[in-house]
């Protein structure tokens, strides 16, 4: 029996995903009005279906609390992903207003158990009735903000975690808990077992924010990839508006300082940020370590296989760093062939061990990347300096030359090496 349960809630979620996605995904030709009046239905269902389902030997689940309410927020959150902030306001003031619409007549037809005379089908006691309408005053009331947390939730990750599903997986679960605990208090907080009942619901919320997430990731994966397109109206009153801007702000500010061809940071945010590092490792006594790697023989590979290859080069080069890279590590283009990365607490030992892991992994990885440079031998030499271990220095920029120097050791003294001391050219292994 609860295997049936637990398919038949799986095979929900599934449908009522399919039905808000589809009607998301069709909405040039019918418009957002079948897609609101269909989640007005959602969540009118949570708010005043009290069906629960087993699933586990004294275990139960309340379907609206988890399925339905999930799936609006999972829509909420794809209307606000593709940045459409004006159709974003509209549908969660059509959802507010629609639901106390809704809960506003269901408590003037309750009223008609009042009358003496009137008769209820299949046994349906009056005290319900008139409990469950009252019941959705409160969870009216508190709907608003929780898709407003929604968007929150949401942003708060976008600062902490550059993965989509991870982002929403969050936002939806966070939401989805606090509805679950809210929603169990406020219908079955006179229950002896209230606090099984809300363990249940809200380990059904977290197991239906996946599965939304999931879809929700496929569906901006493969459907209907996400595009920044602004269509507010410039009240930056409005908190969704706000958020808004605040999200195409950053993303204009990251093209900015991001590298065209390899996606890595370039020169001038490397200028910023690395000027930044030195002050607080200065300040705070901490180890500051740098590396400029330069890719071998870059020139000949642009005159002999096109320049085509050689961006392809430089991609996997850049590529390369980042793998290696720490979340802490900056790393950025400097210029042409070279790339720079700011390790921060990192001392001379570290850097040096980054660099030896990166030039290792770089001659196995071209030909993973394509097929094209099987026949090209990439390679490349890197300068390393710190801090601390290399002495004081007169300015921040001595670091930098202190590395570019070593780099430069480094290849006279025959290239694909990494030289992390001052040496002659002669005595570079």
């Amino acid at each position: 029996m609860y295997p049936v349960q637990l398919a038949l809630l799986g095979a929900e979620a599934l449908v009522m995903a399919l039905v808000v996605f589809g009607l998301f995904r069709y909405r040039a030709l019918a418009g957002r009005s079948p897609l609101y009046v269909v989640l007005g239905g959602f969540l009118y269902l949570a708010v005043s279906w009290t069906q629960r389902v087993e699933v586990a030997p004294g275990w139960t689940l309340q379907p609206a609390t988890t399925l339905v309410f999930g799936a609006t927020l999972a829509t909420v959150l794809l209307v606000y992903i593709t940045h459409d902030a004006r159709a974003t306001r509209k549908l969660v003031g059509a959802l507010v207003l629609g639901n106390a619409g809704l809960t506003l007549l269901a408590l003037v037809v309750a009223q008609h158990v009042r009358i003496p005379g009137d008769a209820l089908p299949l046994g349906l006691a009056t005290a319900p009735l008139l409990r469950e309408g009252g019941l959705a005053i409160g969870r009216a009331l508190g709907l608003y903000a929780l898709l407003i947390g929604l968007i929150l939730a949401y942003e708060f990750m976008s600062r902490l975690v550059p993965w989509l599903f991870v982002r929403a997986v969050a936002a939806i679960a966070a939401v989805g808990a606090v509805a679950a605990a809210g929603f169990t208090l406020l219908g079955h907080w006179e229950r002896p077992d209230v606090l099984r009942v809300m363990t249940a619901d809200i380990a059904g919320s977290l197991s239906a924010a996946a599965i939304y997430s999931s879809m929700l990731w496929a569906y901006l994966r493969w459907v209907e990839p996400v595009v920044g397109t602004s269509t507010g109206t410039g009240d930056v009153s409005d908190v969704l508006q706000e958020l808004t801007y605040r999200q195409l702000y950053e993303q204009a500010r990251s093209r900015l300082t991001r590298d065209a061809l390899t996606g890595v940071h370039n020169r001038g945010y490397f200028d910023e940020a690395f000027a930044r590092a030195v002050a607080q490792a200065t300040r705070y006594g901490e180890h500051l370590s740098i590396i400029i790697a330069d890719a071998d023989h870059f020139k000949t590979i642009n005159d002999r296989h096109s320049h085509l290859t050689g961006d392809k080069v430089l991609k996997v080069f850049a590529g390369t760093l980042v793998e290696c890279a720490r979340a802490s590590d900056v790393v950025c283009r400097y210029g042409g062939d070279e790339f720079v990365v700011i390790l921060p607490n990192a001392d001379l030992g570290s850097a040096r061990a980054f660099a030896q892991r990166f030039r290792q992994r770089l001659s196995t990885r071209a030909f993973a990347a394509d097929a094209a440079l099987d026949a090209i031998v990439i390679t490349a030499t890197v300068g390393v300096a710190s801090l601390r271990d290399d002495g004081a220095l007169d300015a921040p920029d001595d670091l930098l030359r202190r590395a570019d120097n070593r780099l430069y050791v480094g290849k006279r003294a025959g290239r694909d090496r990494v030289v992390w001391e001052d040496l002659p050219v002669s005595s570079v292994p």
